[in-house]
C-alpha cells in the first residue's frame, strides 16, 4: 500500500512539474502585461515611452515583445489587419529605439489600444 501511495505521489509531482514547464506563453498577453499595464497609481511603460522617460532596456524589451506578437493569431478578427497594426507598432518602437525625430509621436499613434482591441480582442467570458 505504501509503495502504491508513493508511486501516485511521484507521478502527481512529475505531472505538476511538466505542466508548469510546458506552460504556453501568449505573446500578446506578455506584451500587454509588460508595456500596457501598471499597478494603480503608476505610469504604464507605453506612456513612459510616449513621454520619453522609459528606460532604454525596457523599450528594447517592448520591441522584442511586439515582434513576438507579429505571427500570433489574434483572438478575433482578420489576421492581415492585425499584422498591419503590429507592424506599425514595431516600426514606431524601432524609431524610438533609434531615437529618430518624431519617434514618440509615431509610437503614440501606433499604440491605439481601442483600434486594436475593438477588432482583435475577444470579450471576457460572460459578456
Amino acid at each position: 500500500m505504501k509503495s502504491r501511495f508513493l508511486t501516485v505521489t511521484v507521478i502527481a509531482a512529475v505531472a505538476t512539474t511538466i505542466a508548469f514547464a510546458v506552460e504556453e506563453t501568449n505573446p500578446i498577453k506578455d506584451a500587454m502585461k509588460f508595456a500596457h499595464k501598471a499597478p494603480q497609481g503608476e505610469k504604464k511603460l507605453s506612456d513612459k515611452i510616449v513621454d520619453g522617460t522609459a528606460p532604454e532596456a525596457d523599450v528594447k524589451k517592448t520591441l522584442d515583445l511586439y515582434k513576438a506578437m507579429l505571427d500570433t493569431k489574434p483572438p478575433k478578427g482578420d489576421q492581415a489587419a492585425y499584422k498591419v497594426k503590429v507592424e506599425k507598432l514595431i516600426a514606431a518602437t524601432e524609431e524610438v529605439v533609434e531615437k529618430k525625430p518624431d519617434a514618440t509621436a509615431h509610437y503614440k499613434d501606433a499604440v491605439n489600444c481601442k483600434a486594436c482591441h475593438s477588432e482583435h480582442k475577444s470579450a471576457p467570458p460572460g459578456k
